[in-house]
């Protein structure tokens, strides 16, 4: 179970769910050594239990639901290559634990992806309360060949299309329920 964050002590214990209209989960990765490539996923669902003993968090996105700028990319990024979205519909994390204070916040979890689980550590902050409502802010790096992203091509001057390094950004305002 989780541990019990300085901030916490100011949430009031319950359930909070995410406010999809001011949340927003995406990746980049480095695109040819030279620039980056993002996507986002929306909706996200995504809970917050504060009990005596800490906090947990957990969610999802539909990997369907990946928003990128060139939609021409979208098939392959659904495909075996990638995310395997006919095989595996879901991109989902269940934390483990979280620690430090509300500016230093660390979530360490599971994410399930691509049909692989892996631990993944995140840090950030957590916000709030403001009424209600509370929001976090969350970083992680991945490794996608760890998840059987295994896709790479070699560009003109001899760089990967891709970097193996997945750079996640999950920004989550929560209301309490």
């Amino acid at each position: 179970m989780a541990t019990a964050t300085e901030q916490q002590t100011q949430i009031e214990q319950g359930t909070y769910t995410v406010d999809v209209a001011h949340s927003h989960a995406g990746f980049e990765v480095e695109h040819a050594g030279v620039s980056l490539f993002r996507g986002a996923f929306s909706p996200i669902e995504a809970t917050l239990g504060s009990h005596d003993d800490g906090l947990v968090l957990e969610g999802g996105v539909r990997v369907e639901a990946i928003s990128i700028g060139d939609e021409n990319i979208r098939p392959h990024l659904l495909s075996p290559e990638f995310f395997d979205a006919e095989r595996n519909p879901e991109i989902r994390f269940r934390s483990t634990s979280v620690d430090g204070a509300a500016d230093d916040l660390r979530v360490t979890g599971e994410l399930s992806m691509a049909g692989i689980s892996l631990p993944v550590e995140a840090s950030g902050t957590l916000r709030g309360p403001a009424g209600d409502k509370v929001a976090l802010h969350l970083e992680a790096a991945i490794d996608r060949t760890r998840f059987g992203m295994n896709w790479q091509m070699e560009m003109p001057g001899g760089q990967p299309a891709l970097a193996n390094e997945v750079r996640l950004v999950v920004d989550l305002e929560l209301n309490r329920v």
